[in-house]
């Protein structure tokens, strides 16, 4: 399975730090082809689709799947219902 690709814009949103690896920051990221927001650790390439169940049991390694991605704007997270996270803005 070829691994999927991550389009990053100049600004960026991201969460709250990695609760599995506790080093990275949780990036706010939109699958290309279905629209869907999921939160991607910069550091350990962990996933979490559902903002609520942050722990490894409810993770997914990226690394391991096959979609495209671009980080998501302020339109993106406020569409998903996810405007209610506390989001920090990073210039990667």
């Amino acid at each position: 399975m070829p691994p999927h690709k991550v389009k990053y814009m100049s600004n960026m949103f991201w969460y709250k730090i990695c609760p599995f690896c506790s080093q990275g920051r949780l990036f706010i990221f939109k699958k290309t082809e279905t629209g869907e927001l999921y939160l991607h650790c910069e550091e350990c390439e962990r996933g979490y689709n559902d903002v609520q169940n942050l722990d490894i049991a409810h993770s997914f390694l990226t690394l391991m799947e096959d979609f495209d991605a671009e980080s998501a704007d302020e339109e993106d997270i406020k569409s998903a219902g996810w405007e209610n996270l506390k989001l920090n803005l990073a210039d990667k």
